[in-house]
């Protein structure tokens, strides 16, 4: 059963809903652990709006792996482990500029030795 957890919500003044999210998906494979680092702009005057979503990508069994590197020593499972330290660990993840989450996040996964990739997407309201 897939899972997503909202790690951080804020709605800027500018209009912006930014998230912070991870999707732990079993049968996901190589993308099974997405965190996503997501701009969604409402339409506003002449701009129609538009959304941006910067996501880091590991392998689902790299579950274990990842939650020890972050959270050994805390109780409960390793998805509930991952998710209560990504979420402390960018609880300021409002004040990065742009990418900077995806960057924080990717460069944790690399240190605990887990093979990681990156994907930009992005719509725009015609």
């Amino acid at each position: 059963m897939t899972r997503r957890e909202t790690l951080l919500r804020v709605h800027r003044d500018n209009g912006c809903i930014f998230t912070l999210t991870l999707t732990l998906d079993p049968e996901g494979g190589d993308r099974g652990i997405t965190f996503t680092e997501f701009y969604d702009y409402g339409p506003l005057g002449d701009d129609p709006g538009r959304e941006y979503g910067y996501s880091v990508h590991a392998p689902y069994d790299a579950m274990e792996t990842l939650a020890d590197h972050y959270a050994l020593d805390a109780p409960g499972s390793a998805a509930d482990r991952l998710v209560e330290a990504l979420r402390t660990l960018v609880q300021d993840g409002d004040r990065l500029g742009l990418k900077g989450n995806q960057h924080r996040v990717l460069e944790g996964f690399e240190v605990a030795g887990v093979p990681a990739t990156t994907s930009v997407w992005s719509w725009i309201n015609d």
